[in-house]
């Protein structure tokens, strides 16, 4: 990342005129806040256009399966069973699996995931998802 002098802005500066700070994040897009010489935060003015902030910033999610998410989130509702859409949207809400675009797994992915896994998940009438018994 290119910084310019103008954008190295001492940690006292920030809190004593802050309004200067954000003109010059304004005018340049960034500041990099320094404390003892050495650089402790990084401010960036927010560009709609590069997208969700998510996918800029680089969503800091656990690296694991839809398969995986959804076990978790079975082992702890009562019957181990769960709709399909109310299944995509807890593993959503509580950040357990991301589809590689930053966007929610939808519920008919999670319903082909027992296709695939049918030691692990067992799909019933009603797009009702169970988790098998004894699955670890």
């Amino acid at each position: 990342m290119e910084v310019s002098l103008e954008s190295l802005i001492s940690y006292d500066k920030l809190k004593t005129d802050i309004d200067d700070v954000f003109k010059v994040v304004e005018k340049n897009g960034k500041v990099v806040i320094l404390k003892d010489n050495e650089p402790v935060y990084i401010l960036l003015k927010y560009d709609r256009s590069a997208g969700p902030i998510e996918k800029i910033l680089g969503p800091s999610i656990p690296k694991r399966t839809l398969q995986e998410a959804m076990k978790i989130v079975l082992k702890e509702v009562e019957g181990m069973k769960m709709h399909a859409a109310e299944l995509s949207d807890e593993i959503y809400r509580r950040k357990l699996y991301l589809k590689k675009d930053g966007t929610q797994a939808k519920y008919n992915q999670i319903r082909a995931r027992c296709g695939h896994y049918p030691d692990m998940f067992e799909a019933l009438p009603g797009n009702i998802i169970q988790l098998k018994e004894g699955v670890e």
